[in-house]
């Protein structure tokens, strides 16, 4: 098992090299701010290494594997496992694992789709597992904050119980303020972005048991 996963990818500057396994991260921010791009980095970043991929997607499986091979040069769909809740069941990836659920509403079908990944990927003898939810503001479009919140709370503590990595995303401008605040405090730390004044994309780093950095361009 890894003693630490590379996250150095997305983020200039050192401000996170890597992160102890069993971490959760949050990537936040208004829409269009680039917070799906640098997820996909965070899940790709440190590939080469054996880890393993499994994302939950609200879009179909066939979109974010062909996003994540944007950010890797030659993605092995063999480590790739993908949950597709966009109920495009009829969708063929060629030799990804996949699991089809209905809706993004059918938790319990996200669940056992996770479980059935997680043991296809021990069976290939790949421990290493970074996950991905993109996103978290989708499942609030079909659900109460209060259920979405339960499934993250369990979700959160399996990976943390197991070694993983999880990394989600959070669009803050299309939900209650307090809302937002009550889905981030399930998470170890927090990659946040915005634009500027001047139109520049920024980020900070909030958690991981140390003092927020400052608003950084990258």
């Amino acid at each position: 098992m890894n003693d630490t996963y590379d996250v150095s990818g997305p983020l200039p500057g050192g401000v996170l090299d890597e992160l102890p396994p069993g971490t959760n991260v949050a990537v936040i921010g208004p829409t269009m701010s680039g917070k799906r791009d640098v997820a996909l980095q965070l899940l790709a970043t440190g590939y080469e290494t054996d880890e393993g991929i499994l994302c939950i997607t609200t879009d179909s499986a066939v979109t974010i594997c062909n996003e994540l091979e944007r950010h890797v040069d030659a993605l092995d769909r063999g480590r790739v496992g993908i949950i597709d809740t966009s109920g495009n069941d009829g969708q063929e990836l060629l030799n990804a694992m996949t699991e089809n659920v209905s809706s993004p509403s059918d938790l319990t079908g996200i669940s056992i789709g996770a479980a059935k990944l997680s043991q296809q990927f021990k069976s290939r003898g790949v421990t290493d597992l970074r996950y991905g939810l993109i996103s978290i503001s989708t499942l609030l479009q079909y659900m109460s904050s209060k259920k979405v919140f339960k499934f993250l709370h369990v979700y959160t503590k399996r990976i943390s119980s197991t070694g993983a990595l999880g990394i989600y995303t959070l669009n803050t401008d299309s939900h209650d303020p307090q809302v937002v605040n009550t889905m981030i405090g399930l998470f170890d730390g927090i990659v946040e972005l915005r634009e500027s004044e001047t139109g520049e994309s920024e980020f900070r780093v909030r958690g991981f048991g140390r003092k927020p950095t400052s608003w950084e361009r990258f």
